[in-house]
């Protein structure tokens, strides 16, 4: 194509690309603008995608053909000059039809987004040591007793409520006498002992027996999620309506067997294991963390443009939501817990949202630097893999199938092979408790 163009820096790492096709050169594009309009809109006496262009021209009118075919340009014409430029865009660009007529050159101009710059330091020689992963007695017995508590026999009993036993109760929440919103609960079951309720709430049941009601005053905790309440004064009226005597099983060969061990001592050996495999995934995961800090640290980033944080913080929003969902919460009750708005959240997920930036780009130029390739019998393997879990599904599997998802595939894996060279060249290892596997081993 023939085409004139001016490029001009704006702040924020954005660029305004100004350009002009002439007129002839638009004409070229009219004939598959015709049949993009033809494809969507009924003409009569033409099949579809088949109409003449005088025939679209009086059917939705030159102007709208003019507008379909300068829309055509811009796709390719864009694309020519960001390539001639050397330009990295971010997404897509933002266009505006500067002038658009039958018979006149059409001017544009793209703001484009650019990809900043990144300088990394010397990050080879960061070094963290490996943590050292140790489980405790104390957290094996722990899960053991969670393990009986979820295995209690409970027995209806008239007696009066004593620590240990689960409670069914009602109860209303008052402050200055007017119910505060989601204070009622009917039928909440609560084991006492178990301090699930702010301080002091279970200690009031103590003593209670069936039908029986209470009115006392508690103070709400100074680190209470909702801060219209934290460290203010509230009065609660309970009443029981069952209590439960509640028998803890034995710690023997039979309650281990009965959750599919062969001893007690196999069972512990089996949660210290679970436990260690929890811990390893999380120093893994806090290792990631100090690295990419380290990273960002000694790293010269250039202006971050502002589309591209705000992406990232919907991104982090939208992660969010899914975990909530995922957990039978509705994200509009999460909101309304954490007194917040949906901006508000955005605001607080600023700076994280940042540093999630940084990172990416600080990978994006060590994929680059290292010379890293992904194998497209890598990602078939990786696909095949994720297909065989869904195979049932082909709604999944017709996604796992995109060119966008493979997109995804390559870029993960990328990041994968970027993170194993960073940790085999700033991890120490410690060679006496070498319990994290980390993704290169």
């Amino acid at each position: 194509m023939n085409y004139q163009h001016e490029i001009k820096k704006l702040p924020k790492n954005e660029v305004e690309m100004t350009v002009t096709i002439p007129n002839e050169e638009l004409k070229s594009f009219l004939q598959k603008a015709a049949e993009n309009i033809s494809q969507s809109t009924k003409i009569e006496g033409f099949r579809p995608g088949k109409a003449s262009i005088d025939a679209i021209k009086q059917r939705v009118g030159e102007m709208k053909l003019y507008e379909e075919a300068a829309g055509l340009a811009v796709e390719k014409s864009y694309i020519d000059l960001a390539t001639k430029e050397k330009l990295e865009p971010l997404g897509s660009p933002k266009v505006e039809f500067v002038k658009l007529a039958p018979e006149n050159d059409f001017v544009y101009k793209a703001t484009i987004a650019l990809i900043p710059e990144v300088k990394l330091g010397d990050w080879q020689s960061i070094r963290i040591k490996e943590p050292e992963i140790k489980i405790t007695d104390e957290q094996v017995n722990k899960v053991l007793e969670e393990l009986r508590e979820s295995r209690a026999k409970e027995t209806l009993e008239d007696k009066k409520i004593e620590k240990g036993d689960k409670v069914e109760l009602d109860f209303d929440v008052f402050r200055d006498n007017v119910p505060i919103e989601g204070g009622a609960q009917k039928k909440y079951p609560l084991v006492i002992g178990s301090d699930h309720f702010i301080p002091g709430f279970e200690k009031n049941l103590i003593g209670l027996k069936k039908d029986e009601e209470k009115e006392f005053e508690l103070n709400f905790p100074e680190e209470y999620h909702n801060k219209d309440l934290a460290g203010k004064p509230a009065k609660f009226k309970v009443k029981i309506l069952n209590v439960y005597k509640r028998e803890l099983p034995e710690l023997n060969d039979e309650f281990a067997k009965e959750l599919g061990q062969e001893s007690l001592a196999k069972l512990k050996q089996q949660i210290k294991q679970n436990l260690e495999h929890e811990e390893s995934h999380k120093a893994e995961e806090k290792l990631d963390r100090e690295l990419l800090e380290k990273l960002i640290a000694k790293s010269e980033f250039g202006e971050i443009p502002d589309m591209l944080l705000t992406s990232e913080t919907d991104k982090m929003i939208q992660e969010l939501e899914s975990n909530i969902s995922q957990q039978g919460l509705k994200f509009d009750d999460y909101l309304k817990h954490l007194n917040k708005t949906v901006d508000q959240l955005k605001l607080d997920f600023a700076s994280q949202a940042l540093k999630r930036v940084q990172s990416a780009l600080i990978m994006r130029q060590i994929f680059f630097d290292q010379n890293i390739e992904i194998p497209e019998a890598e990602i078939d393997k990786e696909l095949e893999q994720a297909k065989a879990m869904y195979q049932n599904n082909p709604e999944i599997i017709k996604q796992l199938e995109s060119a966008q998802y493979r997109d995804y595939v390559r870029n993960l894996m990328g990041n994968r092979k970027v993170m194993e060279i960073i940790k085999q060249t700033c991890i120490t290892k410690n060679e006496k408790n070498p319990k994290i596997k980390h993704n290169h081993e």
